[in-house]
C-alpha cells in the first residue's frame, strides 16, 4: 500500500469529511459568484464533487492538488492513529494560537484541565451515531414500502395513455407503476428497481390531466437523472458523515438543486406556452401538500416549502439554451483537478514520478534556522526504561514557539496523565506527562508532514522525529524493534562505475523487514542526476519487505546520485517505525557520456 494511504478506516474517514468541507466551501461561493449563468443541470453536477470525494476511501497525490497549498496531506501519524479500535490512540497537536487541529487533539495550554483524556470514545461516539441515524433511515423507508407494496395500481386509462405519452417524450423506457396512497403528502418517485410514481389519495380527480402531465414529466425527470440510486450513495455518505454539520448543509442543498434540475428537464420537453403552467401547478401542489419525507428511497416533487420561490423564478426565467456550458465544464473540471486529488509528499515516495523529476524542494529557510532536537527523555533507542516514568521531553538548540506536535497512534504510543497538562518547561524543552507500563514498545512523533507546531520563534518548523523506546520487562522480541535498518545490499551496487543503462530497476535491500513508505530522493538544486522513472511502472517492495525497487529508464555515460532518505523526508522505516539514516546512493552507467541537459 502507498505511503500516501492511512492505515485506519478512521482516519480515512476524518480526512474524506475535512476534504470534502473545504469542496462545500468551494461549490457553495462558486454557485454564489455564478448565479444562474449555470444551469440547474449543472448546478446540481457541482454537488457531484461533493459525493465523489465523500465517497471515496483516498485520492492519488498531484501537484495541482489544492490541498498543497494546506499542508495537510491527512497521512501524518497524527490522523493515522485515530484508529477504531477499542485501544484507540492518543495524540497531542497544540497550535500556537491555542485550539487543536481537527478534532485529533487538544485544548489550548490555556484550557483546563488536562488534554489527556482517551481518544476512544471518539469512534464510539460517531459509530452510536451513525447507528442511530441509519436506523431512523432504514425505518423510514421500510415504513414506506410497508405502506406501498400492497397498494393496488392505478389503472385509469386517461392517466396510464398519459404516462405512456410523457415516458415517450422523456426517452424513458424502463416500466413505471402508478399508485395512489395516503403514504405521502405529495407526488413522489419510490424505488429505482421497480419504480412506482405515488400519487396522494384523489389526486388524479382534483388536478386536471394537464397539471398530471407535468407532475409526470417532473417525476420522470427523476428516473432519467438516477436520482434514485443517487439519493441511497446521499443517505449512506450521510450516515458515515453525520458529525459533519457541512455535508448535512451540501446534500439539503443537493437535494434542491435535484428538484430545479428536474423541473428544468421538465419544460424543456414541454412547450414553450407550458412553461406559466406549469408553474401554477407548482404553486397548487405547495397549497395542497407538505414536503415530501426524508427517505433515500423517495424523490418529491415538493421537497422543501421554504425552497419552493427559488424554484418559481428558475421556471419563469427557463429558456432552452446550452447558456455556459463552456464556464460550468470548465469549472467543473479545475475544481475535480484541485479537490478531488490529494497532496504531495516532498520525495518519491510509492509511487515516482514517471519523469524522473526532481522532487519538491525541502523548505525554504536555511538550514541553520531549522530547529535542531539537542536531547530527549528517554532517549530514541532507549532499553529498560522504567515504567514509572511520569514525563516524556525534547530539548530544542533553539527558543521555541509555544505550539507542540506530539504524533502518534495506537497502542504505541503511551497514555496521556489525566491530571496534568503538555506545556513547554522553559523556552527550549517541552513535557509530555504519560503513563507508562511495563514490557511494552512505544513510539511517540516529534511534528509530522501534515502537523508542524513545534517550531522556533520566527515560525521554521523541526524536522519530524521521533522517540522511540521500550520499558523494563520488554522481551528480545520487543527490543529487536529498536534496532536502526541498515542497507545490507544495493542493486547495482552503490560506487559502481560501469552499470549497464539496460538496467530496468534499483534495488535495495535492508537487514529488518521494513514498513510500506520509502524515500527516493534527490540530491542537489536540480535533480538532473536523479534516474528518470519508467511510465506506468511504480515502486513496490518484495513480499519479505525487506527489499524495495525503484523502476528506473537510465541513459548510457550518466552518473547518478540518489540519497535513501533525507533530513526532511524519512518514510523509509522498519516495520517498527524506525527510520533509516539517510544514506547516499551513486553509480555510473557505461557508455558515451551525456550532459544533464541532454539527458533530461
Amino acid at each position: 500500500m502507498p505511503d500516501w494511504i492511512p492505515y485506519s478506516p478512521w482516519a480515512l474517514l476524518l480526512k474524506a469529511s475535512w476534504q470534502g468541507a473545504v469542496i462545500i466551501v468551494l461549490v457553495l461561493a462558486a454557485l454564489y459568484v455564478l448565479g444562474r449563468r449555470l444551469t440547474p443541470r449543472w448546478r446540481c453536477a457541482l454537488w457531484l464533487l461533493v459525493v465523489l470525494r465523500l465517497a471515496m476511501p483516498w485520492t492519488v497525490p498531484s501537484a495541482l492538488s489544492l490541498f498543497n497549498l494546506l499542508n495537510l496531506a491527512g497521512t501524518s501519524d497524527a490522523v493515522a492513529g485515530l484508529s477504531a479500535s477499542a485501544g484507540a490512540t492518543q495524540s497531542l497537536v497544540l497550535p500556537p494560537s491555542g485550539p487543536a487541529l481537527a478534532g485529533h487533539a487538544a485544548e489550548s495550554s490555556a484550557a483546563a484541565p488536562s488534554f489527556g483524556a482517551r481518544l476512544s470514545w471518539l469512534p464510539l461516539a460517531w459509530a452510536a451515531g451513525a447507528l442511530a441515524l441509519g436506523l431512523g433511515l432504514g425505518a423510514a423507508h421500510w415504513r414506506l414500502m410497508r405502506q406501498v407494496t400492497p397498494r393496488r395500481l392505478l389503472i385509469d386509462s386517461r392517466v396510464l395513455n398519459l404516462l405512456e405519452d410523457c415516458k415517450q417524450l422523456m426517452g424513458v423506457r424502463v416500466p413505471v407503476a402508478l399508485v395512489e396512497t395516503a403514504a405521502v403528502d405529495g407526488p413522489c418517485l419510490f424505488g429505482f428497481v421497480r419504480p412506482r410514481i405515488l400519487l396522494p389519495a384523489g389526486f388524479t380527480r382534483d388536478f386536471s390531466l394537464d397539471e398530471v402531465r407535468f407532475v409526470l414529466l417532473h417525476e420522470l425527470g427523476h428516473i432519467k437523472r438516477r436520482d434514485i440510486p443517487l439519493g441511497w450513495l446521499m443517505a449512506w455518505l450521510q450516515i458515515l458523515h453525520w458529525f459533519n454539520p457541512l455535508v448535512w448543509l451540501a446534500f439539503s442543498r443537493m437535494r434542491l438543486e435535484r428538484e430545479l434540475a428536474c423541473d428544468a428537464m421538465a419544460l424543456s420537453h414541454a412547450q414553450e406556452q407550458d412553461h406559466k403552467p406549469y408553474g401554477r401547478t407548482m404553486v397548487k401542489l405547495l397549497e395542497h401538500f407538505g414536503d415530501a419525507p426524508l427517505a433515500p428511497s423517495l424523490a418529491g416533487i415538493v421537497e422543501d416549502k421554504q425552497q419552493m420561490k427559488e424554484r418559481l423564478l428558475m421556471i419563469a426565467h427557463f429558456r432552452k439554451s446550452n447558456r455556459g456550458f463552456a464556464l460550468a465544464a470548465s469549472l467543473f473540471i479545475v475544481l475535480g483537478l484541485l479537490t478531488l486529488t490529494d497532496a504531495q509528499l516532498g520525495c518519491q515516495s510509492s509511487a515516482p514520478p514517471t519523469t524522473g523529476e526532481k522532487a519538491a524542494p525541502p523548505p525554504t529557510q536555511t538550514q541553520a534556522a531549522i530547529p535542531r532536537i539537542v536531547s530527549t527523555s528517554p532517549a530514541a533507542g532507549a532499553k529498560e526504561v522504567d515504567p514509572r516514568l511520569a514525563q516524556i521531553t525534547v530539548t530544542f538548540d533553539q527558543v521555541m514557539g509555544d505550539g507542540m506536535s506530539w504524533v502518534g497512534g495506537g497502542p504505541e504510543f503511551p497514555l496521556l496523565r489525566q491530571d496534568q497538562k503538555a506545556q513547554w518547561r522553559d523556552k527550549r524543552t517541552c513535557v509530555l506527562p504519560v503513563k507508562l507500563e511495563a514490557g511494552h514498545y512505544y513510539r511517540v512523533g516529534i511534528n509530522s508532514t501534515s502537523y508542524q507546531n513545534f517550531a522556533s520563534r520566527r515560525g521554521v518548523p523541526a524536522l519530524p522525529s521521533a522517540i522511540y523506546f521500550t520499558t523494563r520487562g520488554a522481551g528480545a522480541e520487543l527490543n529487536a524493534r529498536l534496532l536502526v535498518p541498515q542497507v545490507a545490499s544495493f542493486d547495482p551496487a552503490n560506487g559502481a562505475r560501469d552499470v549497464s543503462a539496460a538496467v530496468t530497476e534499483l534495488r535495495v535491500t535492508f537487514n529488518v523487514p521494513m514498513g510500506d513508505g520509502c524515500s527516493w530522493c534527490t540530491v542537489g538544486e536540480n535533480g538532473a542526476d536523479f534516474p528518470k522513472g519508467r511510465e506506468g511502472k511504480g515502486v513496490y517492495w518484495t513480499d519479505d519487505k525487506k527489499t524495495c525497487a525503484l523502476p528506473v529508464a537510465l541513459n548510457p555515460g550518466m552518473t547518478y546520485r540518489l540519497s535513501l532518505n533525507a533530513p526532511e523526508y524519512k518514510n523509509f522505516q522498519s516495520d517498527a517505525g524506525v527510520p533509516l539514516e539517510p544514506v547516499s546512493y551513486t553509480f555510473k552507467t557505461s557508455g558515451e557520456e551525456k550532459s544533464p541537459q541532454e539527458s533530461l
